[in-house]
This record gives structure tokens, C-alpha cells and sequence, in this order.
């Protein structure tokens, strides 16, 4: 901007440019080597408890959440992502493979209304989707592949306005617009989940999920790199 003086035109001011700020909003260590918490290492009270089996092993740092493909998984508390609109969701996955389907998140309320991401949908790829009305109306990315198997892979999945993006160990594996439903859409629920899906005729996750975060906000692809590279 600039301004009429006396000694004519003024050079333009510096431009404000609004900067918003990524927030951790749930941080799930798994570090635990004994008991069935999962503590939220930001102070949030956004404790994870581990269910049917779900065991700590050592992990990509630390220790991580065990998963046994058959019934074990962790529960989040009840409308974990009721807060959350624009957001990062990302965390180190040990997936030992198996059928479709099966979920490394799945946050819902029964199958109308959820948001997951699965390491491989009927098509063999990883897929991020997200609903207020069942599977017809779902949202969301295909990957170009599945997630690898027998390896920790870093998985990041962000949503800026109605443009998602699928992110694995640092590069962008898929991207759609058009997601016009964001997690506090969903409204109330009490199925929050890692390794386990709202249907359940799907397969539980067998393998190991470590270092669990939502983020209020979208992480830049620098950001997400640092992540990967653990600065």
C-alpha cells in the first residue's frame, strides 16, 4: 500500500501476511513398555488405550503399539476429531500385509459417518476417505500404490479447505479436490480407532503403529519431510 504525500507517492508498504500456525493436537507415543495406555504426550488428555491384545514391541523410535490382525487395536476417546477442520494426520506404520481393507485409523460412528486410511483398498492401493453419509458419499485420495510390507513407512494424510493430500515417507502419492467434508462434520463419535475399522466384516491391522499425531492445521511438505527425517 502506499500512500499521497506532499512530496508525491509514497513506496509501498511492507504486506502483512497472515502466518497460521500448525498445532499438535494428539501425540501417541506408544513408549509405554507395560500396561494398555497410550498416553498423549501433549498434555491434551487425548490418551489412547490399547484393546484385545494390542501389545508395545520396540518400535521405529522407542516402542510402538503391537497389532495382532485379529482383534487387538487402540481406542481413542470419544470425539477425538470433533475440534478438528483443516489437519495433519501422520504416524510410522510396520504393516505385515493381509487382505483389504484393513485400517491404520478409523474415526467414526458406525459406517455412516467416519474418516480412515487403509494401506490397501480393493484396487491395491492406499486410500484416505471420509463421510457424513455412508460409502456413497465418500471423499477422498487413492494412492498410486499400496503401503510396502515388512518396513517401517512414514504415512501423512492433510486436508486444506476441500484439497486433500496422501503423502508417503516424504512424497506425495495422491491429491484430490472436491473433499468438502472435514472431520468435525462427522459430528459425535465414539468408535476412534487405529488398526480397526468401522465395518466389520474388514480385517484388523496386523503390524505395528508408532508415533501417532493429528494436527490442527496443514504441514507443509518440508514439514512432513522433517517428520520423516525425525528434525
Amino acid at each position: 500500500m502506499s500512500a499521497q504525500t506532499t512530496s508525491g507517492e509514497s513506496a509501498n508498504s511492507s504486506e502483512a501476511v497472515a502466518v497460521i500456525a500448525v498445532q499438535l493436537h494428539t501425540y501417541l507415543t506408544s513408549n509405554e513398555t507395560t500396561g494398555s495406555s497410550a498416553a498423549d504426550a501433549t498434555g491434551n488428555g487425548h490418551t489412547g488405550s490399547l484393546v484385545g491384545g494390542a501389545t508395545h514391541v520396540v518400535g521405529r523410535a522407542g516402542n510402538a503399539a503391537s497389532l495382532d490382525g485379529s482383534s487387538g487395536y487402540v481406542s481413542l476417546l470419544n470425539n477425538v476429531v470433533a475440534d478438528v477442520s483443516d489437519f495433519t494426520i501422520a504416524a510410522w506404520v510396520f504393516w505385515n500385509g493381509g487382505k483389504a481393507w484393513t485400517r491404520i485409523f478409523d474415526f467414526g460412528a458406525g459406517t455412516g459417518r467416519y474418516l480412515f486410511l487403509t494401506p490397501k483398498n480393493a484396487g491395491g492401493v492406499t486410500r484416505f476417505a471420509i463421510t457424513t453419509n455412508g460409502d456413497h458419499g465418500e471423499r477422498g485420495i487413492n494412492g498410486n500404490a499400496a503401503l510396502p510390507t515388512g518396513q517401517w513407512a512414514h504415512v501423512a494424510v492433510t486436508l486444506s479447505g476441500t484439497t486433500a493430500t496422501l503423502n508417503l515417507n516424504g512424497s506425495v502419492i495422491g491429491s484430490a479436490t472436491g473433499v468438502v467434508c472435514t472431520p468435525w462434520r462427522v459430528g459425535p463419535t465414539a468408535q476412534n480407532w487405529l488398526g480397526r475399522s468401522q465395518y466389520a466384516a474388514d480385517p484388523f491391522f496386523s503390524g505395528s503403529i508408532d508415533e501417532f499425531r493429528i494436527y490442527r492445521g496443514v504441514m507443509s511438505a518440508d514439514q512432513i519431510t522433517a517428520l520423516v527425517q525425525g528434525t
